[in-house]
């Protein structure tokens, strides 16, 4: 069937999904768990926010345990507290009322302050000793008493020394009505703890639902992706959840790499096997072209389609059948064709010689403009896409067929087939074909004209009506055609990777060579330079992928031989290709040399949370500007008094609509949420100047998106993680290949010094840049080169700088950047605490 509906219409029933529906000219009511996270998200979050806890570690690398802020540990327990109230409502279990489920988030938001003083750990026999005056002081400070009014003091301060099943907790002092929300206080800390989806289901964790839920059997379960590329691992998880919810299972937490679900106890699992996978990649696919408009929509579609001027044709990606289907990809080369069809311009003197050359044989004039031109590119598209699946690749049959489909006059098509066997006679002067060429389409294109085929939909209507007639499943061969090894490929991609409850789904025909041995015995063989994975073709060159795709140099790779000669064309296995040209439709951006930033969720979204982090991504956009002075000096104000501080200012700096420099956007744009989950990544494409300050400024933008975002991070060179989240435990992480930086952030970077690093970075950049207009010279990054090696260098590398500033000039601008100087050197020099003088008295 055909899809009358205009672009306008698809585009909107697609973005439709991220709007309130309304009926009748009202808003549809918001459920109960939405409303109390609504008002949590305004009213308390941004309080803790300004507290500083996002700097405060709940869980810490230096206690055996993954990187988690205090921030982000509380609202992890907060909106799996929400979602299990959902997803036990669809169960039929029972539920937390609007006040309960308001005040058990409320007692959950402190539940943790025993951590926040130091001396207490000195003492674990009395780290729950907090007095009420403590307890309501964090009360007032995040509004808790206005956001649940029927708690008191004593309930806050209940969950603040008894919440935590520990031998040291003060159990004869509670309250009842903590009493009675305890369970659900403790799954939700349970829950928030788990940084893995396996860790999630674990006999703790199901032991404390099974406390919160007494009269309910719920079941934990849970499905893990063994491989991480981006906005692909998204869309995976999420088909991989629509489909696991015919089997009522319902989703509560999603984790960069998988997801957990609250599931009847009763519900028999899913029979892991080939329908499965079957069922799985069907899913991925209907979500794929419902992810983004220009794969619903052929004007934007039409957008991905490039001219081969040489051979006077559409280039289409193989991709793009799978992601939009057959019929879409028609219409947008319809488009394509239209909108290059201009009457106003005048043909090339090829295209003149060869319009003489066609007009001996067909009784037509072919007009001198670039009308038939742009026709003539939607025929010889339509030819080789569309035409060439359906029959036997032979020129004659090619050329009537294409004929037949178009409905083309008996007369042109005779003169055509004459011209034909001149050509195929080699005669001297005359070729329709050398090159590539296929130039019967002028003939063909001035036929369409002649009938005043010039709008889009009516040429796309003529070549859909001809395709029907030659085949009912013209649109199944066609994708089969050209996306039939993609479907393969990713089908065992889905087995390789995919578990679910535990049990891996490696049931398919298809599987992938195994990349030790192609990678030792043809050195580098069918192995993807990207993540090192096999494929199952036995061709190399089905993988060989375009350096326009990846915009990385070719012969990048994460294990080049050290031996290795002249660099190999880039292999890359068809799921990273398909990420590579996802991340084509959801950027702007193209620059090679570009930085990676890999947001990890921490520990884990859920689908009520999903929406939010996802707007806050979305504002990085291609046009999106950073005024790195301005972000320096908002992380400074920010950082030296939490309390007297908010984040207004770091706002402000990384979206700077007037001073501002454009250099991180989210590889997604465009996507809709609601079909894909998981991750996101940023691309940092700032002009280079050298590497060592490219690298400096990009760990630096990367940190403070980490940091104002509230999720860990992982930079690299690499388009595609080689690590996952589970495979570093610290809050952040620096890739490989950034050796002239590693002195100054190192390559784990933990929680506990996040704030340093931030504070160092910016104390280097307001020193750098007052350096440089003390000197009257124009900002220029390239001499972050040489601060860097000044903190490698100097014992006081922030007073060398400010007396290289002061020296400059009378010292004006030198007397403003004391604190500046004062930080860099606390941050990164020696210990000017230190006393130095019992040395001299020994």
């Amino acid at each position: 069937m055909t899809d009358d509906r205009s672009d306008e219409d698809v585009l909107d029933s697609i973005l439709g999904n991220l709007r309130p529906q309304s009926g009748g000219g009202t808003e549809v009511e918001r459920s109960v768990e939405e409303t109390v996270l609504e008002d949590f998200r305004t009213s308390v979050d941004p309080r803790i926010v300004d507290t500083g806890w996002g700097f405060e570690a709940a869980k810490s690398v230096e206690l055996g345990k993954t990187d988690q802020s205090l921030l982000n540990h509380v609202r992890n327990g907060v909106f799996v507290l929400a979602q299990l109230n959902e997803a036990a409502r669809s169960l039929g279990g029972y539920t937390l009322d609007e006040a309960d489920l308001r005040a058990t988030i409320a007692l959950f938001t402190i539940h943790d302050i025993h951590k926040l003083n130091s001396e207490r750990d000195v003492d674990p026999e009395s780290r729950f000793d907090i007095s009420a005056k403590e307890v309501q002081q964090y009360v007032e400070a995040f509004g808790l008493d206005d956001f649940a009014p029927e708690l008191t003091t004593k309930d806050f301060r209940s969950c603040a020394i008894d919440h935590h099943d520990d031998w040291t907790a003060n159990y004869d002092q509670t309250t009842r009505r903590f009493d009675d929300l305890r369970p659900f206080v403790r799954v939700a800390d349970a829950f928030a703890s788990c940084d893995t989806p396996e860790a999630a289901t674990t006999k703790s964790v199901q032991t404390a639902i099974n406390r919160a839920y007494l009269k309910s059997e719920f079941e934990l379960r849970c499905h893990v992706i063994d491989d991480v590329k981006g906005v692909l691992t998204n869309l995976l998880n999420a088909a991989v959840s629509e489909r696991l919810g015919a089997f009522d299972y319902q989703p509560v937490a999603i984790y960069q790499d998988g997801c957990v679900y609250l599931a009847p106890e009763d519900v028999n699992r899913p029979e892991v096997d080939q329908t499965l996978v079957d069922e799985i990649l069907e899913q991925l696919q209907e979500n794929t072209q419902k992810s983004h408009s220009a794969f619903a929509s052929a004007s934007e579609l039409r957008s991905n389609l490039s001219t081969r001027y040489a051979k006077d044709f559409y280039g289409i990606n193989d991709q793009d059948f799978f992601y939009a289907g057959a019929e879409t990809v028609l219409a947008a080369v319809a488009q394509k064709s239209v909108s290059d069809a201009n009457p106003d311009e005048e043909p090339t003197e090829n295209m003149v010689e060869t319009m003489e050359s066609l007009e001996e044989y067909i009784p037509l004039n072919i007009e001198r403009t670039r009308r038939p031109v742009g026709i003539a590119r939607f025929v010889y598209t339509v030819r080789r896409a569309f035409v060439d699946p359906l029959i036997e690749d032979n020129a004659d049959s090619q050329l009537k067929e294409t004929c037949k489909i178009l409905s083309i006059s008996d007369e042109v098509l005779e003169g055509l087939l004459k011209a034909s066997e001149e050509d195929d006679n080699d005669k001297s002067d005359f070729s329709l074909t050398a090159g590539g060429r296929w130039d019967y389409a002028y003939g063909i294109g001035q036929a369409l004209l002649n009938e005043d085929l010039t709008d889009p939909v009516k040429l796309k209507e003529r070549a859909n009506s001809g395709l029907s007639r030659r085949a009912e499943n013209w649109a199944e061969i066609v994708e089969d055609f050209h996306a039939g090894n993609l479907r393969e490929e990713l089908a065992a991609y889905l087995s390789d990777v995919v578990s679910i409850d535990g049990c891996p789904i490696a049931v398919g025909s298809e599987t992938l060579s195994d990349p030790f041995e192609e990678y030792h015995n043809t050195r580098r063989g069918k192995t993807c330079v990207l993540c090192n994975r096999g494929t199952t073709s036995t061709r190399k060159a089905d993988i060989e992928t375009p350096k326009s795709l990846t915009t990385l140099k070719a012969g990048y790779s994460n294990h080049v031989p050290v031996d290795a000669g002249k660099p190999d064309n880039l292999l890359t296995c068809i799921p990273c290709q398909i990420e590579l040209s996802l991340r084509e439709t959801g950027a702007s951006q193209r620059e090679e040399g570009r930085l990676f930033v890999h947001l990890i969720p921490d520990y884990f979204y859920t689908p009520l949370s999903w929406r939010s982090y996802s707007d806050v991504m979305s504002e990085f956009t291609g046009e999106s500007q950073i005024e790195l002075g301005r972000l320096a000096e908002a992380i400074l104000w920010l950082t030296d008094d939490p309390e007297a501080a908010n984040v207004e200012g770091f706002e402000n700096a990384l979206f700077d609509e007037e001073s501002g420099r454009p250099m991180v956007e989210t590889l997604d744009q465009g996507f809709n949420p609601g079909t894909q989950y998981g991750a996101r990544t940023l691309g940092y494409y700032k002009p280079q100047d050298n590497e060592a300050e490219f690298q400096f400024f990009g760990v630096y933008v990367a940190l403070a998106v980490a940091a104002y975002a509230g999720l860990r991070v992982y930079v690299s060179e690499s388009p595609i993680p080689d690590i996952r989240g589970r495979d570093f435990q610290t809050y952040a992480r620096v890739g490989a290949g950034f050796t002239q930086v590693h002195d100054f952030y190192s390559t784990e970077i933990p929680l506990s010094r996040v704030e340093s690093r931030l504070r160092a970075a910016s104390a280097l950049v307001k020193l750098g840049y007052g350096a440089m207009d003390s000197n009257n010279k124009k900002r220029n990054d390239a001499l972050f080169a040489k601060f860097l090696r000044v903190t490698r260098n100097q014992l006081l590398p922030g007073s060398h700088l400010l007396k290289r500033i002061a020296q400059a000039d009378d010292g004006s601008d030198a007397r403003y950047l004391l604190e500046e100087a004062r930080v860099l050197d606390q941050e990164t020099g020696i210990d000017s605490t230190t006393n130095t003088t019992k040395i001299h008295d020994k």
